[in-house]
């Protein structure tokens, strides 16, 4: 069933940000021993080294995140698909028994004699197709004699229950699918962690105030980068592009207010856990607005713009295929819940790999 299966996945979730709240930013599939070097330039060069290879395998964990996340929006989509067939198979189902119960009374009334009562009891009782010209003719004279209707209606009801059925096991086995993709990704993720964790742990041991110096700087020079980008924008005109939506102060204020909250794998819940697609759609949902969940649906279904002509409140999406995105608040600066073992921060916008930018309205 698709809640055993989706139950199944959402348990999960808490093991995982056991994993990776320890971690702090991203790195390649095998991890690299850390070894003390004696010279600063080796020092540098080897610093350079284990912040890059963190760095690719964060970018790996959210690819990973993000395709777990959409697996998850695709089974809530179809919990949703799945009751609503389900309630329209009850509904034919009452039509079923009643049409029956008529027809069934009417023609008992015709031809209670010679002991006809209980061949049409077996035939009107039936919810298999009525296919058959010999029983389809014996309904039908009994139904025209007795004014009760004819047998196309009984048969169209059956033939839909027939549909209804079967797209709701259609729908039962993409849900386990999902299900099964979902934990895929899952685990793959908790693998990766790992490998992150045990890199990351050893890089602070013995490289703590050299790598922590290091990201100081990449973050500064980052700033200035983005922030002289965003300068260059400044007086740029679009005649086709849309002006700001008048909520988007409305749900920056929002993003900004869960500054500090974790950074967990397909979590939307404000004061405790957001993943990057989460904070956006709880942000502008806030405002009013209702956007797609995960970062690649909200960048396929929102309006997207051209990169210079950004403003706060629109969405910066990155990573190929996208994985991630964050809310512009100006001045080169985005408000996002950026990775695993991270938490929702301010941060520059790395112009270089920006994806495209969209604009809810």
């Amino acid at each position: 069933m698709i809640r055993g299966a989706f139950g199944r996945i959402r348990r999960s979730v808490p093991a995982l940000a056991a994993i990776i709240l320890s971690t702090t930013v991203a790195v390649g599939v095998i991890a690299m021993p850390v070894q003390a070097t004696g010279g600063s330039a080796d020092e540098q060069r080897r610093v350079n080294e284990i912040i890059n290879e963190l760095d690719r395998l964060g970018a790996q964990i959210d690819a990973l995140g993000e395709d777990y996340a959409l697996a998850v929006n695709t089974q809530e989509d179809l919990a949703v698909e799945i009751a609503s067939t389900e309630a329209r198979i009850a509904e034919k189902e009452k039509e079923l028994v009643a049409m029956q119960g008529d027809l069934q009374a009417a023609a008992l009334k015709s031809f209670v004699r010679g002991g006809f009562s209980s061949t049409l009891s077996n035939i009107l009782g039936s919810t298999s197709s009525i296919g058959d010209s010999v029983r389809k003719k014996y309904l039908t004279s009994a139904a025209l004699n007795t004014g009760a209707g004819n047998t196309d209606a009984l048969q169209g009801i059956i033939d839909d229950l027939a549909k209804e059925r079967a797209t709701l096991e259609k729908q039962r086995k993409k849900a386990e699918s999902a299900a099964d993709y979902a934990a895929s990704r899952l685990n793959a993720a908790e693998s990766l962690a790992s490998t992150y964790e045990s890199m990351q742990s050893a890089a602070e041991r013995e490289l703590g105030s050299a790598l922590r110096s290091e990201r100081q700087r990449r973050e500064a020079a980052a700033l200035e980068s983005a922030q002289a980008e965003a300068a260059k924008f400044k007086g740029s005109k679009y005649a086709n592009v849309a002006p700001p939506s008048s909520k988007a102060g409305v749900a920056i204020k929002a993003a900004v207010s869960q500054l500090g909250v974790r950074y967990v794998f397909g979590a939307k819940s404000p004061g405790n856990a957001f993943d990057c697609s989460g904070l956006t759609s709880y942000a502008w949902g806030v405002a009013g607005v209702g956007i797609p969940r995960t970062s690649r649906t909200q960048y396929a279904g929102l309006t997207r713009i051209p990169t210079a002509a950004i403003q706060p409140g629109d969405l910066v999406f990155s990573g190929y295929p996208i994985h991630h995105v964050g809310m512009y608040v100006g001045n080169g600066q985005i408000v996002h819940a950026p990775r695993t073992g991270d938490v929702v921060k301010i941060s520059a916008v790395s112009w270089s790999r920006v994806v495209g930018v969209a604009r809810p309205k």
